[in-house]
């Protein structure tokens, strides 16, 4: 379903330049692949010195590598005033996990901070878009989830303790941002749900999840495999569109929610296990706290279809992660 256009240099000169923050992981060298097909924009990747760039090269304008080992506020600011960029996008991630969201928050508040300070430092025009997740936004109370942030002082629900990493890590990079909203910047929060599918570079954390669930083991020292939960899920490329909409149709101090289709892991880990051809035996799901994702507003204002589902794009799915060498069920 997707479109692998190279970056063309022929492009208009209207075009707006966006600097993506994390463009050799998973959801930034998609990102690096969808900007690449727009006409109104072109994907410049900032990088540390030691990132693989391989798998991003075709698609981006220019590839700028970071003066140290971490990407700091100054590159950030170098870029923007050199190459005229109105949007700067941060998916970085540090991998591999540290042990406590407290160790991980060390690492992830680098790059992010990186973007805030650089873009403010240039111009309070510059739109930073920010990458936090579903599970920020899931309260004891359950229910309807939408891109509303929950007040402070709210508590998880008990089964995402497990996920207390992920999520924590977000919602500590989240007060980071409210806090540079609050005090006049341009920013924006996008908050994934689960995300797979096929992206140029590497895999993604539900690739192991979702067979340590079927499995009931983790794998090779991975995170423990997940409880059954409600969540949501898209495609990598529908994501990808979500971050292309915010930068096209976003305001400030907004918050966008990415989660088209409301599937338990267990239900996805059946698709999984039926398309993988290996036997699994699903518990049985009951959605007692009735959570439910509703992205409805954040699609009205971006003006979003989805394309893709989990069932139609499972099969392609397994199949990826056998090319990655991430593939453990056989």
């Amino acid at each position: 379903m997707s479109n692998n256009k190279e970056f063309s240099s022929e492009k208009s000169s209207s075009v707006k330049n966006v600097l993506i923050i994390g463009a050799g992981g998973y959801i930034g060298g998609a990102l690096c692949r969808k900007f690449s097909q727009t006409e109104d924009f072109a994907a410049l990747a900032l990088v540390r010195p030691s990132s693989d760039i391989e798998g991003i090269k075709p698609f981006c304008k220019e590839i700028i590598r970071s003066q140290e080992a971490d990407i700091s506020s100054n590159d950030v600011a170098q870029a923007i005033r050199k190459h005229d960029i109105t949007t700067v996008i941060n998916v970085a991630w540090h991998i591999p996990l540290e042990s406590t969201k407290e160790a991980q928050f060390a690492f992830d508040r680098i790059p992010l901070e990186a973007a805030l300070h650089g873009a403010s430092a240039v111009s309070p025009d510059i739109h930073v878009i920010t990458t936090s997740g579903n599970f920020s936004l899931i309260t004891t109370n359950g229910g309807r989830i939408t891109e509303t942030p929950p007040p402070k002082g709210y508590k998880l629900p008990e089964y995402l303790v497990c996920l207390d990493l992920l999520a924590g890590v977000n919602v500590l990079k989240d007060g980071l941002v409210e806090e540079y909203i609050s005090n006049g910047g341009n920013a924006s929060i996008v908050y994934p749900s689960s995300v797979y599918g096929s992206a140029p570079t590497r895999g993604g954390f539900w690739d192991f999840a979702i067979q340590q669930f079927i499995t009931g083991k983790p794998h090779q020292g991975s995170q423990p495999f997940p409880p059954d939960f409600m969540t949501a899920w898209i495609h990598v490329e529908d994501l990808a569109d979500c971050y292309i909409g915010v930068a096209r149709f976003g305001s400030k101090g907004g918050h966008y929610l990415a989660a088209p289709e409301n599937l338990s892991v267990s239900q996805v880990s059946t698709l999984f296990a039926q398309a993988a051809q290996v036997e699994f035996l699903a518990p049985v799901f009951e959605n007692k706290d009735k959570v439910i994702f509703d992205d409805s507003h954040t699609k009205e204002v971006l003006q979003l279809q989805w394309k893709y589902k989990v069932a139609d794009e499972i099969k392609g799915w397994v199949e990826r992660i056998k090319e990655l060498g991430t593939y453990f069920l056989e």
